[in-house]
C-alpha cells in the first residue's frame, strides 16, 4: 500500500521531485544528448549483469561436476579390494 501512495505523491504534489523524464507518455523530456548515454550505459549494466550471471553459473556447474567426480572416486576407491 505505501509504494502507490509514494509513487503518486511524488505526481500530485509536486515539490520534491521533478516529473517523469525518460517515461512517459508523450515522449522522453529529457535532452537526446543525455538520454542516448543514459540507456547506453542501462544496456551496458545489464549486459555486465548478463555476463557476470553466466560465468557465476558455469563456476557453479563446474564446482558441481568435480564434487560428483570426487564422490565417484572415493565411492570406487572404497569398493576395490584390497591387495593381499
Amino acid at each position: 500500500m505505501n509504494i502507490p501512495i509514494v509513487k503518486f505523491s511524488v505526481d500530485w504534489w509536486n515539490t520534491l521531485h521533478q516529473p517523469a523524464s525518460v517515461f512517459r507518455a508523450g515522449g522522453a523530456a529529457i535532452d537526446p544528448s543525455m538520454l542516448r548515454p543514459l540507456l547506453l550505459m542501462a544496456a551496458a549494466y545489464l549486459c555486465l549483469y548478463l555476463c557476470l550471471l553466466l560465468v557465476r553459473m558455469r563456476a557453479e556447474i563446474a564446482a558441481q561436476r568435480l564434487e560428483g567426480a570426487t564422490r565417484r572416486a572415493r565411492t570406487l576407491a572404497s569398493l576395490e579390494p584390497l591387495p593381499s
